[in-house]
């Protein structure tokens, strides 16, 4: 699929391709951005999410958002290649499983995909971070819920904003209803296709704990996360 070969190999990817294409690496276990070697502590934690720790625990993600994955996601999220969404899908799948056999206490017991507003679900067609959910539920054998959680407050697009512009315009865009989920439940991921400014994380995650009955611990899995262009370099 990226490099227009046939090598009839499974996920159409090619070997070739899948060492060369942006795995994630050297990421923060919290909020999965790019650090530095000389920035590490002994649990890989950057400074922002030491100083001031999001709602969330850890994210996992399986690609920094560089070509030829920015690409690929594009295409699956405005043009509906949805055999692109099956390989960006089984990426994470495959890098959740590796994290898992490290840790195996990390594994959710749910799956929320993060909503969209009807209007942009009549625009797009299919809720991209769904299609991705239902893919992780049925190879990691999770349960997924997509009625805790909906979006009832339409927003305009976040591209060319700040994190704090987006922090802001995120606040009371998702609504959840707990009585519609399991409340023994006290581990969940959210779904996503692609981490910017964590924003989005933030809102949702702090909308569930505000309204879950219980102690909840919370990941995010996504894709792909975007990083600084220069890092590119590192890579």
């Amino acid at each position: 699929m990226v490099c227009g070969a046939h090598p009839h190999q499974q996920d159409n990817l090619c070997t070739a391709c899948s060492l060369d294409i942006p795995w994630s690496k050297n990421s923060c276990d919290v909020c999965a951005t790019f650090l530095s070697y000389n920035k590490l502590d002994s649990n890989q934690i950057c400074l922002d999410c030491l100083q001031e720790p999001p709602p969330y625990t850890k994210t996992i993600c399986a690609f920094d958002y560089f070509a030829p994955i920015s690409g690929l996601l594009n295409q699956f999220k405005h043009q509906r290649n949805l055999a692109a969404g099956r390989l960006l899908t089984s990426c994470l799948s495959k890098t959740i499983t590796k994290v898992a056999l490290k840790d195996k206490a990390m594994m959710p017991q749910l799956l929320i995909p993060v909503p969209l507003h009807k209007r942009r679900l009549r625009q797009r067609g299919f809720n991209q971070a769904q299609f991705i959910a239902t893919g992780l539920s049925q190879s990691l054998n999770v349960r997924m819920n997509t009625v805790v959680c909906h979006r009832p407050e339409y927003q305009s697009p976040q591209q060319g904003q700040t994190r704090k512009q987006r922090l802001e315009q995120m606040k009371g865009i998702f609504k959840v209803t707990p009585k519609k989920a399991d409340q023994r439940i006290s581990r969940i991921a959210i779904i996503d296709d692609v981490m910017t400014t964590g924003a989005t994380a933030q809102a949702l995650s702090t909308d569930i704990l505000n309204s879950w009955g219980g102690p909840l611990d919370i990941q995010v899995w996504c894709v792909a996360r975007a990083q600084p262009q220069n890092i590119r370099l590192d890579w």
